[in-house]
């Protein structure tokens, strides 16, 4: 309890959004998304070997690439693309929010985009996964563990893409 009493940039965020006249049921779904891109964050930054509680402590962790990884992520994880594309409106607001009240010197969300419903939400499927799943299927690893592999590989792979871009 005394935990969400001294989140107050998620309060102050919370509050911000209920001077937008939004509806309960959409105002419920902001709540939601903002508790799953603070839940994902904070298990994020303790990967890190750093630690964080809450969403005000987790501020001087958010970057782009965190904003990339958290899209690549619910894509990995083959959530909807309705409610990929309404938790990245939150991060949105959440990012022109702390942008325009100078918590963070980055709009963090900029040039994240919506992804279409018609795209395909998995990476095709790279020979060298392929393999990999099918080298793990020999070994009898559990499918939830083979899932999780195939999940960090691909997350891997798609950040020595981007450092090759760079």
């Amino acid at each position: 309890m005394l935990e969400k009493q001294l989140d107050s940039i998620r309060k102050n965020f919370v509050n911000y959004l209920g001077s937008f006249s939004l509806s309960n049921k959409s105002l419920k779904n902001y709540k939601s998304d903002l508790n799953h891109f603070t839940g994902w964050i904070i298990l994020k930054i303790r990967s890190f070997g750093s630690y964080a509680d809450t969403l005000t402590e987790a501020i001087p962790f958010i970057s782009r690439e965190l904003a990339k990884e958290y899209k690549n992520y619910m894509i990995e994880n083959s959530i909807s693309p309705k409610t990929i594309n309404r938790r990245l409106s939150t991060a949105r607001h959440l990012s022109k929010y702390l942008h325009s009240n100078e918590i963070l010197d980055i709009d963090f969300m900029e040039q994240i985009e919506n992804i279409s419903s018609a795209k395909k939400h998995r990476s095709p499927a790279s020979p060298v996964l392929n393999s990999f799943r099918g080298y793990l299927e020999k070994e009898k690893v559990s499918g939830n563990t083979i899932k999780n592999y195939l999940s960090d590989t691909r997350q891997f792979l798609n950040w020595l893409e981007g450092q090759q871009l760079k």
